[in-house]
């Protein structure tokens, strides 16, 4: 299937911003079918002709062809990084500068709510309080954009504290109660007493489970039921959230890492999302010196798993 995605030439100049005959696989293609040509060609030479010099001269002409295919292959490749390091150093100067402006919005409607807000009618308090869900949305997302910047760029820092996962867990299933109630989805959380601490990021460690369940309780149908189970396996601690929502179709599973990714029948649902969760989720998950994994079947369920080491 990779190579099959190789040969898919206008796919690879869509995803990469460029012309069909600047892509790698398109230059490397043609410098293939150079040297095919320039070995047959040099062969035919050396047998009519017995001099030397005939030789060194048709080996001189084909060394020269691939000296510019393959100067043409290193230029093209070194484009894509420039143009790729400029977009994401802009994504994160952006995402920088959009966070004062944000937090100082969010701030605003927290006094205009609790200390301003006699004399509002509910319209107006419904319009302050939107203003304030909006606000909190649009922080989420450049926050990912940042973290996913950090990533591209190397420079994702992570703690390594020890944590509580089954604690941790608690608190997510208590802050997302009312979420999953209002759709009537059951949930069930069992873990052993005897659970180790992990060691990893608090902060991004929560920013993963939380993504997790908020995916389940999203694309899991009214009277749903969510499954979440800590067990402990070869010195990891494994996280495990299962849920009887509408699924990922079988032939897009091999995106469902990739950066802005949503399958199609997500889209449908039309729920919010950025498909950056699940990307900073398995860097975060493998920089913290463990694993994710999924399995899915569409119109039945998907089971979202990821280890950490133990203390």
């Amino acid at each position: 299937m990779q190579f099959i995605n190789d040969l898919n030439l206008k796919k690879q100049a869509k995803e990469l911003g460029v012309s069909v005959w600047q892509t790698p696989s398109f230059l490397f293609i043609v410098m293939g079918f150079v040297i095919i040509v320039a070995m047959t060609a040099t062969y035919y030479v050396s047998s009519f002709y017995n001099d030397p010099a005939v030789l060194v001269v048709a080996e001189s002409l084909v060394v020269a062809i691939l000296f510019v295919i393959g100067n043409s292959v290193i230029r093209g490749v070194e484009q894509i990084a420039r143009l790729n390091r400029m977009k994401t150093e802009f994504v994160a100067i952006a995402s920088h500068q959009l966070r004062t402006p944000l937090s100082a919005i969010r701030w605003e409607v927290e006094l205009l709510l609790s200390k301003f807000n006699e004399g509002l009618d509910e319209k107006q308090l419904k319009s302050i309080e939107a203003i304030g869900t909006l606000g909190e949305r649009m922080t989420r997302l450049v926050n990912d954009l940042l973290d996913v910047a950090r990533i591209d760029q190397g420079k994702l820092f992570l703690r390594r504290e020890k944590i509580d996962l089954a604690q941790l867990v608690q608190e997510i299933i208590d802050n997302f109660s009312s979420l999953a109630s209002a759709k009537n989805i059951h949930i069930s959380f069992k873990y052993p007493e005897n659970l180790p601490l992990i060691i990893g990021d608090s902060g991004k460690i929560k920013l993963i489970v939380e993504n997790l369940f908020s995916n389940s309780i999203k694309y899991t149908v009214d009277n749903g039921n969510i499954g979440i189970t800590l067990k402990r396996r070869d010195g990891f601690a494994v996280f495990s959230i299962k849920d009887n929502g509408v699924g990922i179709p079988q032939d897009q599973q091999d995106q469902i890492f990739k950066k802005f990714f949503r399958s199609n029948n997500v889209i449908k649902y039309q729920t919010e999302g950025t498909g950056l969760g699940l990307y900073i989720a398995k860097n975060i998950v493998e920089q913290s010196g463990g694993k994710i994994w999924f399995e899915s079947k569409e119109n039945t369920g998907t089971i979202f798993n990821f280890s950490l080491p133990v203390k």
